[in-house]
């Protein structure tokens, strides 16, 4: 019975991880990029990216807990502990958007609007925004993949 529970809540938290990235991608940032203007989109935006994160970071670690429970109570294996050793990747991503990224990206984003409210033009200010953008969109990206590849361990393992 406790395998059982255990299995449950390791694919309840990759049906969360993948689910939220999905869901935030293809649905509620382009619906809100569309109806929203510009200031509105980065205030809705800086409250929703720190519990974007907050639940993937939950996420991974509920499957790496049940991932190394699956482990003791199986003997642990490569089939195990490849699995563990994703979500300790997904949590350490998670983290690093969460803390420094998001404020990094907030920063600079004050700095440019600051900046172009008094009528000055900055692109290495945006080149810098818009390559940190670029890089959470990247680590986004990757978390999807190995969410992706969680399940295709888990419906591997034996």
């Amino acid at each position: 019975m406790t395998e059982h529970i255990l299995i449950f809540f390791n694919l309840l938290a990759m049906a969360i991880l993948v689910g939220k990235i999905v869901f935030l991608s293809f649905v509620t940032a382009p619906v809100l990029s569309r109806t929203l203007d510009t200031d509105t989109f980065a205030k809705v935006v800086r409250s929703l990216f720190p519990q974007y994160y907050g639940l993937g970071m939950i996420s991974a670690a509920v499957g790496w807990t049940t991932s190394i429970a699956l482990g003791l109570l199986n003997g642990f294996e490569s089939i195990v502990l490849l699995p563990a050793t994703i979500w300790l990747g997904v949590l350490a991503i998670e983290h690093y958007c969460r803390t420094p990224l998001i404020a990094q990206i907030n920063d600079l984003s004050d700095q440019l609007k600051a900046k172009q409210a008094r009528g000055l033009t900055t692109p290495l200010l945006q080149q810098q925004r818009d390559g940190l953008h670029r890089l959470s969109v990247q680590l986004n990206s990757l978390v999807l993949f190995m969410g992706l590849c969680l399940m295709g361990l888990f419906g591997i393992s034996p």
